[in-house]
């Protein structure tokens, strides 16, 4: 499966992600080892969402 690196905005702490599926304008990734998904929005070049009230970013 392919993989991503998110990062979190206010900590700087970045996981690697199974990326679920990617296109154009999404990124849904799944962080490796658990269950928990994230759907990220594609803004000025690169991923952004949220999960939690924490701020994630991608490059995909």
């Amino acid at each position: 499966m392919r993989q991503t690196i998110i990062k979190n905005i206010a900590t700087g702490i970045t996981k690697k992600c199974d990326i679920l599926s990617k296109n154009d304008n999404f990124l849904e990734v799944v962080l490796v080892n658990t269950t928990i998904k994230i759907i990220l929005k594609k803004k000025s070049g690169i991923y952004i969402g949220s999960y939690k009230n924490m701020e994630f970013t991608s490059e995909g």
